[in-house]
């Protein structure tokens, strides 16, 4: 690589634990982009971090052949090229894995090429049933997954028989949000789902002057308009939806904050606040008594 590669900085994360609002905020930036146009099918973005694909196409070299940290030492440098060769004043990376360093004590996501992350982030008592959904699990099971300091989602065979996402770490549910958080090497913008629900407009143009898009008032409201909730889950329901997991039968469940309360026993709320109360009271998602 030439010492002029990062000039300037290309790549902005789209970050969150699972089942956050991460495809939500993807499908807006898609409307806003294209002149309030959106097919949930055809959402363009510059993949996600964990794919298979990009490391063999910036590398050559063949995943399976390879022992997992000679994979880490190795990704970094996959999104460094990516945003060298990109023609793109911005990339905008979905990434659900936790912010954290290989074995040499380098960060797996590369700080060169990264201009910023928005970080969504969504009450850990509301993404259990939609993560247990997803995962096609129980809730108990999804919740011992998100309390799981060492968790990481194992990404099942596709049609092809092979891996087309490497193993995403996620880490616990807290220690996903305050890898996401702490004093990282590029400008992180935090953005609550119960925010983005409760004071669309507002927070939503926050995210996009944070990322320094030049767009109107009036096209964040025709893309939001184009991405309501209601009308992604109905495109889901007449023609599918190309990222849903094959574990789980729909995407796009509800959408809601607040379901918790009457999908949750008290002892499945009592496990997840337990081990989740500190962080969850920095972000106000302590639940009354």
């Amino acid at each position: 690589m030439t010492e002029t590669l990062f000039e300037s900085k290309k790549i902005v994360w789209l970050a969150s634990y699972p089942k956050s609002g991460n495809t939500w905020f993807r499908a807006f930036l898609t409307a806003l982009l294209n002149d309030g146009k959106v097919d949930i099918n055809n959402m363009p973005s510059d993949g996600i971090f964990s794919s298979s694909k990009l490391f063999t196409d910036y590398t050559g070299l063949d995943p399976a052949l390879l022992y997992q940290d000679e994979i880490n030492a190795l990704r970094s440098n996959v999104f460094n090229l990516m945003a060298e060769e990109s023609p793109k004043a911005k990339l905008f990376n979905k990434i659900h894995d936790a912010y954290t360093f290989t074995s040499a004590g380098l960060p797996l996501i590369p700080s060169e090429s990264t201009l910023c992350a928005i970080y969504i982030i969504r009450n850990p008592l509301d993404i259990v049933s939609s993560f247990a959904n997803h995962m096609n699990s129980s809730i108990d099971e999804a919740i011992k997954t998100m309390n799981d300091p060492g968790a990481y989602i194992v990404q099942p065979l596709n049609s092809n028989n092979i891996h087309a996402q490497f193993n995403q770490i996620l880490l616990g549910w807290s220690d996903h949000v305050k890898s996401w958080t702490a004093n990282l090497p590029f400008p992180v913008f935090v953005l609550r789902y119960e925010d983005m629900l409760n004071d669309t407009i507002p927070v939503f143009k926050k995210a996009i002057d944070f990322i320094g898009i030049d767009t109107t008032l009036q096209n964040i409201e025709s893309a939001l308009a184009a991405t309501s909730f209601k009308k992604l889950q109905k495109e889901e329901m007449e023609k599918g939806f190309n990222e849903k997991s094959v574990r789980n039968s729909i995407f796009f469940r509800k959408g809601v904050a607040g379901g918790w309360e009457h999908e949750l026993s008290e002892k499945q709320i009592r496990l997840i606040v337990e081990n989740h109360k500190k962080v969850m009271k920095l972000f106000n998602y302590i639940p009354n008594g």
